[in-house]
């Protein structure tokens, strides 16, 4: 009768160990294996009965003798593998099988009869059985009186060995037995860790752009996760994630350290090339776009030539001298005349994001990956990707030669064909920013006679009046296609279940400040530094209000989820702006109401918020907007009115709306950003002023990217210095209430 099969726990993956029973293997200079364990036997193996093999057992380990390539080094999975198998059977027989490399020649083993082969030796019953698997398989087969047990790579043959002691090495097993006729092929799951090469200039740009391209498809199409470690910032959510308890803990990575292996493990899933023009800069994101609906790869003519041998099968959409500015009058806008007609306008493209992602002309020279980083995120939800000025009366300053208004003309085709196709059932993401040095006057552009700001908000002007809303900085926000496909449980936020809940009472003796921790309405200051910011020794010890973009949760669910799992009951969360997305109310179409309503409470439900302190808008929010924003923040409302076009735009004073407060920040706060305590101190002193006798005085403060500690040491340098006011600092929601309160 065959031997039962066994089962040896998955935990005992404590390699270090193995060395104990394994001579080492750095070099892969041909030579002979040192080992101390029992020396090869020519007999003949037991048979179970005519119905199975013992390889081992506890009374004889000589039959048959494990063999190893003699060119595995120890960073090998192969080679793992073999170290992890010889920890088995030592926890089962107390001692190890022998072990030999396949090296046959001076001072080496001569080929036995009787053999386990293990991963990619030399011996003909390895090298054909290899050759017979595809990506992610491996087998465990008998060749003539050879087991073989191999992968279709490295990581293949470490799977392969972790299936052979899972099925036949259980804990308590006697004897070490498998069918006489065995041919078992499996196919693996295994993730992908890249860490790409220092490179610099274009070559970093181009090989970066073509990664991601391939992960963007991966993580869509395939059941693998592909994680770019990007920089410094990648690498710690990697570590947090990965990490015991959480839930890339279980997702078992292998580490690739080049393109071309990356390309290897891609090439399956690519079912197009895209060749963008290096002359027409704005070519690369009608490349994107085309690489997204296609599953294509986006390369320039160098990298094509390159890997021209591996990609020979795939079509071709060669965008090289395609564009000539016939269009539009301008080689730009032709592109994305191009990609409008032939992706956007026939549906193709994401219904939930386009991407705002600045094109080659001022990042590749210098090798900046800014927007590249991201570009997995477009490919992934198959998005159209551009870089626009939205200002209809002036060129920008990447091309200064076209017609004035082509770039503002293709803004508002793309935004209304996106706006018309969704037929106002759903209303759908901007993500990314305007090109600061392109298209506003900053820097060596002297051209612009627009400024950041106003250039910033004349973007969501026009926006939001197509049905859209904005994430605005998203760039170094590496493996969005990752983190996205966290699944998170119900998120509990920091607050009563209602005001009334709330024992406080309004003293008119007192100033009540309120400190809204502000701008992480993007992706970029989410994922780059507020972790930092996050761990500062003095969150805790004050009421904040945390202010967070909740359709973040489509990109990074995980860390909006660490951030709620860790706060303290002193952390509140709260929408930034202007709520569930960056965009103006006074430019909403009121037909679109319904929707963008609807789009709200969702994701507002989603994170458990119920208060919007920062809608940022041209005038005074009017009725329609005001019945729209207590629907989903009926525990109270501010906003920022500026009024760039200069139509008579201004704030409201204080009023209650219904049972819901509105205020405006602009009324008594300032924007505090971390520089000397002095000019903080400053900008608290004029927000506090002086207070009415037998009147409570409120203060709503806007504090962008500090950290908790300087605001500590600013309200105590502020109570040092002001020793007759009575200021208390309060939650978020004792604020509203006792404003509502004191109004009512």
């Amino acid at each position: 009768m065959r031997k039962p099969h066994s089962l040896i726990c998955a935990g005992c993956l404590l390699l270090a160990l193995l060395m104990l029973f394994l001579p080492a293997c750095g070099s892969v200079t041909p030579g002979p294996v040192s080992t101390e364990t029992e020396q090869p036997s020519e007999s003949r193996p037991a048979e179970a009965e005519a119905s199975g093999t013992v390889l081992w057992s506890a009374e004889d380990l000589g039959t048959y003798t494990l063999v190893r390539s003699d060119l595995k080094t120890d960073a090998s999975p192969e080679l793992k593998g073999v170290q992890l198998l010889m920890k088995a059977a030592r926890e089962l027989f107390g001692k190890t099988p022998a072990i030999i490399t396949d090296y046959t020649g001076n001072g080496g083993k001569p080929e036995g009869e009787y053999e386990v082969l293990i991963g990619h030796t030399a011996r003909e019953a390895s090298v054909q059985t290899a050759e017979s698997l595809g990506q992610n398989e491996f087998t465990i087969r008998w060749v003539g009186k050879k087991l073989v047990i191999v992968g279709g790579d490295d990581y293949g043959t470490f799977k392969a060995v972790q299936y052979f002691i899972e099925n036949y090495m259980k804990p308590g097993t006697l004897a070490v037995s498998v069918p006489e006729i065995l041919e078992i092929k499996e196919t693996y799951t295994v993730s992908y860790l890249v860490q790409l090469p220092a490179m610099s200039g274009p070559t970093r740009y181009d090989t970066t752009m073509a990664a991601v391209c391939i992960q963007g498809i991966m993580n869509r199409e395939s059941s693998s996760k592909v994680y770019l470690q990007g920089d410094d910032v990648a690498k710690r959510w990697f570590e947090l994630f990965t990490s015991e308890g959480e839930w890339l803990s279980g997702e078992e990575f292998k580490t690739l350290t080049s393109f071309d292996e990356l390309l290897d493990v891609g090439l399956p899933y690519l079912k197009k090339v895209v060749i963008w023009d290096t002359a027409v800069p704005a070519s690369v994101n009608a490349a994107t776009t085309a690489a997204g609906v296609e599953d294509g790869i986006v390369l320039t003519e160098t990298m094509y030539n390159k890997y021209k041998a591996k990609l020979d099968k795939l079509p071709v959409l060669d965008l090289r001298n395609f564009f000539d500015g016939s269009v539009t009058g301008s080689l730009k806008n032709d592109c994305y005349a191009w990609a409008i007609e032939n992706y956007l306008e026939k549906g193709l493209c994401s219904e939930d994001f386009i991407c705002y992602y600045t094109d080659a002309a001022t990042e590749r020279t210098g090798g900046t990956t800014s927007y590249v980083s991201v570009r997995d995120w477009a490919v992934y939800n198959r998005a159209f990707v551009f870089d626009l000025s939205p200002w209809a009366d002036e060129a920008p300053f990447d091309e200064l030669d076209q017609p004035i208004g082509a770039d503002y003309n293709s803004f508002i085709r793309m935004l209304s064909t996106q706006y018309d196709l969704l037929k106002q059932k759903k209303t759908y993401e901007v993500c990314g920013f305007f090109n600061f040095t392109k298209y506003s006057h900053i820097g060596n552009n002297t051209v612009s006679k627009h400024d950041t700001v106003p250039t910033e908000w004349e973007t969501v002007y026009l926006i939001s009046a197509y049905g859209g809303y904005q994430n605005t900085a998203t760039e170094w926000c590496w493996n969005q296609s990752v983190h996205s496909q966290y699944a998170y449980g119900e998120l509990k936020n920091q607050r009563p279940d209602d005001l009334e809940d709330i024992d406080a009472t309004v003293d008119p003796n007192k100033v009540y400040l309120c400190v809204f921790m502000a701008d992480y309405d993007s992706s970029y200051p989410l994922y780059n530094f507020l972790e930092t910011i996050w761990k500062d020794p003095k969150r805790g010890t004050i009421p904040l209000a945390w202010g967070i973009n909740p359709t973040l949760l489509d990109t990074y669910p995980d860390i909006i989820s660490y951030y709620y799992r860790t706060a303290t009951p002193n952390d509140v969360f709260t929408s930034d702006a202007s709520a569930a997305g960056y965009f103006n109310p006074s430019r909403v179409p009121s037909e679109f109401w319904p929707t963008m309503i609807q789009h709200n409470k969702d994701y507002f439900k989603k994170m458990d918020l119920t208060i919007a302190p920062m809608i940022l808008d041209w005038d005074k929010l009017d009725k329609e907007s005001l019945d729209a924003f207590i629907e989903f923040a009926p525990d109270g409302i501010a906003t920022i009115i500026i009024d760039f076009h200069g139509n008579g735009g201004k704030q409201a004073t204080p009023f209650l709306y219904e049972d819901t407060m509105f205020c405006d920040q602009l009324e008594n706060g300032g924007i505090v950003r971390e520089t000397s305590l002095e000019e903080g101190y400053n900008i608290l002193s004029r927000a506090i002023g002086t207070k009415n006798k037998n009147q409570a005085k409120f203060v709503l403060t806007r504090c962008v990217w500090t950290t908790p500690t300087y605001i500590s040491d600013l309200i105590d340098l502020y109570r040092e210095r002001n020793p007759n006011v009575d200021l208390e600092v309060v939650d978020i929601y004792t604020y509203f209430k006792l404003r509502r309160d004191n109004a009512s």
